[in-house]
């Protein structure tokens, strides 16, 4: 009975922290840092170019409370953040540059959220942003 008991107990203990181990890994998808800079210039095709970490900003993954900022590079063009649909931050989904930067704070549910950078009359560049 003693023995029973015993592995009964273990099977709770081991359960809960499953649990708490699946838990947490879904909370650590979301340590990063909470600041992402979008690096904006214009192409050689005069199209916006995005660049983020030194890389790829066609996906940037992004948590609530994140702070995300657009920031110009290399010239003083005006430029658009558009999202298209529903944008994972409260107000306008429409945000215009303003000293080169366009800054937003993430308050969504999780998901991917397509969005437009343009150059006043240009072509639209789609990039995402996925919040986890």
């Amino acid at each position: 009975m003693k023995i029973l008991s015993t592995i009964a107990i273990t099977a709770v203990v081991a359960g809960t922290l499953l649990l708490t181990s699946a838990d947490s890994i879904g909370q650590g998808n979301c340590d990063r840092g909470g600041n992402h800079t979008i690096q904006v210039s214009e192409g050689s095709d005069g199209m916006p170019s995005l660049k983020y970490r030194g890389g790829s900003a066609e996906d940037v993954h992004v948590c609530n409370g994140d702070q995300v900022q657009w920031v110009l590079t290399g010239s003083d063009r005006e430029y658009f953040v558009e999202f298209f649909g529903e944008a994972p931050f409260p107000g306008a989904a429409r945000r215009g540059s303003s000293g080169g930067a366009v800054s937003v704070t993430i308050d969504a549910e999780s998901g991917t959220y397509e969005y437009g950078v343009n150059f006043d009359g240009g072509e639209v560049f789609d990039p995402h942003i996925i919040v986890d």
